[in-house]
């Protein structure tokens, strides 16, 4: 056996410290897991994107409830003529003092006030990120886009919302797979959803999937809208250039488009479903452009 030594390294007393914040954990509704730390003497919750606690459903209100801290730093919890009411433990309240392990309900959301460290936060994060994200692209998974997609859709059918998608494939990519090898054509993954997260809106959603298929989600945007913005996605792609071992690797994407603007869409399957006739044309008809 050899005789290696080991690896020194530097404990940093610092990491150490057993500071908490107090926080809230999203334990019902999407994103569970998702953690907000209480770091203002109010927290606003919300619909709106500014707000403290943004929860982004149309069963909750625009500002629903706000979270305060008193000069002990006791927490307390008000609601703000919210339309579907705030919830503590079960009971309507109009304002009411929150306590280490209460479950307060706002619209679908049930959220759980913890005192949590840093390690507790980092924890909670990974475990989030490992039941949401590709582990190859960094990208969300085929489970979390289609979950986000069909939340999406539902709530599109309460307030009108406009939900638009593509299905995103990379053109001829066995190609690149049999000519540089497979880790070649990962390189090239995780280089289109490095081009994905560089120049596609905030607000827009986009997870692998399949291989090479990818689908990302235009909250609120019109058919029109989605096909200026994967035109433009296309374009970056295809001047794009994955390095890898010397060799400079260029690939194009296929894109189809659909929307719940088409009256026949009532739910994330049958949008996929279009969407991915509209891929298939893509192909069809030349590859490397985009059909809606």
């Amino acid at each position: 056996m050899k005789d290696d030594k080991t690896a020194l390294i530097n404990i940093n007393s610092n990491d150490f410290k057993n500071e908490r914040w107090k926080s809230c954990i999203i334990i019902e509704g999407d994103q569970i897991g998702k953690i907000f730390n209480l770091l203002k003497q109010h927290n606003i919750i919300g619909r709106v994107e500014d707000a403290d606690i943004c929860l982004d459903s149309p069963t909750v209100s625009r500002k629903h409830a706000e979270i305060r801290f008193d000069n002990r730093n006791g927490i307390f919890i008000k609601d703000l003529n919210s339309s579907n009411g705030t919830y503590v433990n079960g009971k309507k309240i109009t304002e009411t003092d929150l306590q280490e392990g209460d479950i307060f309900s706002i619209g679908i959301y049930k959220l759980k006030v913890a005192s949590l460290s840093k390690h507790d936060t980092i924890f909670f994060q990974r475990m989030m990120d490992n039941a949401e994200k590709d582990s190859l692209t960094g990208m969300y998974n085929k489970g979390f886009i289609t979950r986000f997609l069909d939340s999406a859709i539902t709530q599109s059918g309460h307030v009108k919302k406009l939900v638009s998608v593509a299905m995103v494939d990379i053109d001829h990519f066995k190609s690149i797979n049999d000519t540089f090898g497979h880790i070649a054509g990962d390189a090239v993954l995780k280089d289109i959803a490095a081009v994905f997260c560089t120049y596609l809106r905030s607000a827009d959603k986009y997870g692998r999937f399949g291989g090479e298929e990818f689908l990302i989600i235009f909250d609120r945007t019109s058919l029109h809208d989605a096909q200026i913005i994967s035109e433009r996605i296309r374009k970056m792609v295809m001047e794009h250039k994955t390095v890898y071992e010397n060799h400079a690797i260029t690939v194009t994407i296929s894109i189809g488009l659909a929307s719940n603007e088409n009256s026949q869409i009532n739910d994330a399957e049958s949008l996929i479903k279009l969407a991915d006739e509209k891929l298939y044309l893509a192909k069809k008809n030349g590859r490397n452009q985009v059909v809606s």
